[in-house]
């Protein structure tokens, strides 16, 4: 498992990286996790970091767009 940064100023860098990448329409997460809207599963958890962070609440949300970049292999230096 990955330790991910859920510190403000992460936190801030992350969405503003989610709001201006183009995403491919679908994503293969892992062997059962199928994202058929990517655009708009991205558009979702940014909406809740926005509305509850920093909640704990919305640490998944967070954790989700930082599975979807890895797997595009964008490196937290991107």
């Amino acid at each position: 498992m990955n330790d991910y940064d859920y510190g403000e100023e992460s936190v801030k860098a992350l969405v503003k990286w989610a709001e201006h990448t183009q995403f491919p329409k679908t994503m293969k997460l892992s062997k059962y996790e199928n994202i058929f809207d990517l655009p708009r599963y991205i558009e979702a958890n940014v909406n809740d970091i926005k509305s509850y962070y920093p909640n704990v609440y919305v640490e998944a949300a967070i954790t989700r767009i930082y599975r979807v970049k890895e797997i595009l292999g964008i490196s937290e230096q991107s």
